[in-house]
């Protein structure tokens, strides 16, 4: 037993599994965990050891796993090469990321007397990581006031504790034993965090959780709909537009979408087995989201646009294996429509095509004829691209180059223009300049033949959500007043619950700007 060390493979309060002993990974760190030495020990949870085996063992098993379904390493927003942990930085139900690092808190269940450690939950350590990760790969998002954009983060936070859960063959067995095979049922593992549930439930916060069992569950029943046309707060049981509650529109589908994946595997193959099924749907879907977040534009994450660029990841990486599985999660969830996703499988992952807040506006079924495209950064969007967009000219600057791994390379391009938040209704955020930023995301082959566009249009409806977002979170008292000349701490920020602070450019503009995320409301 040298050298292992004691994990929760999914979440303490998790049905069917227990404390389990897994040898940790042995490549590099990319975490800073106070108490890790290395050697491992089978402590008990509760300890110091306990945790920061645990932390190490989960943080690098999420760090590699994204790191496989983006294929390539990324560079924390610190701009380190480990991310600091802090295993116990105060007392409270929940966790945080703020770019500083990753903030797990403990607290004091009233009810039954036991000490909650949210990082003695796998559930929690990844959907944390995952914000991270995220913001490695789309440090674009952090700032956004798209309430979406944050709703997504909560999401892919989710799908994160999904993925690394559903990567042990324990977890996998627990889950399709609990409803006879089932996995369109609620189970452990789309039962997310738990015991944290269960303290926010004894502790006073019933609302806020989905049952004393699940903080939030990938199944349900939420559809999309119009942020701007839902409350800003309600009980979990009813869809709003705040982040963590809207999240479950994407998490859901994306739940919904792996097991449609692997009950099409099942059928397509007789022969293979329920868990080696569902390991392929997982590997799978990953490589979905992951692919499908490189190819979609900059900026802000609308769920429409990442889901369009799933479909060309789809139709580029399985020859359009999934589009039946694409379709059904995702014109369910009314994320897209029907008729949108057909158009979709005509472009076979290819052509050029442009989504707004109103939908998918304008679509080719082939792509454009480019001879050449400057790749340094700063360079223009060629016209040809403008044209088929059917845009006016605008000052579309390369901002991105990256490779991807069939060696295709995804050039991001951004047009930004900039507006004020007028009126009473935005509180201390009034006056506040915000960017409104067209994007758009080039495909190019390994011989540098266009493959695909997709561009993101900053439209009117765009807009309207994004003031409609800062409303809410002024209403919601979520964005910190700074005075004149004060540094800002995160630490004093999630004490006060504020994730959002008024900062000025050295220009002088006012801004409303991300502090950290948090797992739970």
């Amino acid at each position: 037993m040298a050298g292992l060390v004691n994990v929760f493979v999914n979440d303490p309060n998790a049905r069917g599994l227990g404390l389990q002993q897994v040898q940790p990974p042995t490549a590099p760190s990319r975490f800073t965990i106070p108490g890790w030495n290395g050697a491992g020990g089978l402590f008990n949870p509760g300890t110091q050891q306990f945790q920061a085996g645990m932390l190490h063992v989960v943080l690098n098993q999420t760090y590699v796993m994204w790191s496989d379904f983006f294929n390539g390493d990324f560079a924390w927003q610190p701009r380190v090469n480990q991310l600091p942990v802090a295993p116990r930085a105060g007392q409270d139900l929940n966790a945080y990321y703020d770019r500083v690092g990753l903030k797990f808190f403990f607290a004091n269940d009233q009810v039954t007397g036991a000490t909650l450690y949210t990082c003695e939950s796998a559930d929690v350590v990844a959907h944390e990581c995952g914000h991270a990760i995220l913001d490695a790969r789309h440090p674009d998002y952090w700032d956004s006031l798209l309430g979406e954009t944050a709703a997504f983060h909560e999401a892919f936070g989710d799908v994160s504790a999904i993925l690394i859960t559903l990567a042990d063959p324990r977890v996998r067995a627990a889950i399709l034993a609990e409803n006879n095979g089932d996995l369109a049922k609620s189970n452990a593992v789309t039962r997310l965090a738990e015991q944290l549930a269960r303290g926010l439930a004894n502790n006073g916060f019933a609302q806020a959780v989905v049952s004393p069992d699940a903080l939030r569950d990938a199944v349900n029943t939420f559809r999309y709909r119009d942020p701007d046309q839902l409350p800003a707060r309600t009980p979990a049981s009813k869809l709003s537009s705040e982040s963590h509650n809207f999240s479950r529109v994407f998490s859901g589908a994306f739940y919904n979408l792996l097991v449609v994946m692997y009950t099409q595997l099942r059928q397509a193959d007789p022969a293979l087995g329920a868990d080696a099924a569902l390991e392929q749907a997982r590997y799978d879907a990953g490589h979905l989201i992951a692919q499908g977040l490189l190819l979609a534009p900059r900026g802000d994450a609308l769920f429409k646009s990442i889901v369009t660029a799933m479909f060309a990841a789809d139709a580029q990486m399985f020859a359009g294996k999934y589009f039946g599985a694409l379709r059904k999660a995702f014109v369910g969830r009314r994320i897209i429509k029907a008729s949108e996703a057909d158009a979709l499988k005509k472009s076979a992952g290819g052509g050029t095509l442009k989504t707004s807040a109103r939908g998918i506006t304008a679509m080719s079924a082939a792509p454009v004829s480019v001879e050449t495209i400057e790749r340094k950064l700063g360079a223009p969007l060629p016209s040809e691209f403008i044209q088929a967009l059917r845009e006016r000219r605008q000052d579309l600057r390369l901002m991105d180059d990256i490779e991807r791994r069939d060696a295709s390379r995804v050039l991001h391009y951004e047009s930004t223009r900039t507006s004020e938040l007028k009126g009473k209704s935005y509180g201390i955020a009034a006056g506040a300049t915000i960017d409104l930023s067209d994007a758009v995301a080039v495909q190019l082959a390994e011989d540098g033949t266009v493959i695909a566009a997709q561009m993101h249009r900053a439209d009117r409806a765009y807009e309207k959500r994004i003031q409609d977002h800062v409303v809410k979170l002024v209403e919601r008292k979520r964005v910190y007043d700074t005075a004149e000349g004060e540094q800002v701490d995160s630490e004093k920020l999630i004490a006060e619950k504020k994730p959002y602070f008024i900062a000025f450019d050295a220009d002088g503009s006012k801004r409303v700007r991300r502090a950290f995320i948090a797992c739970a409301i």
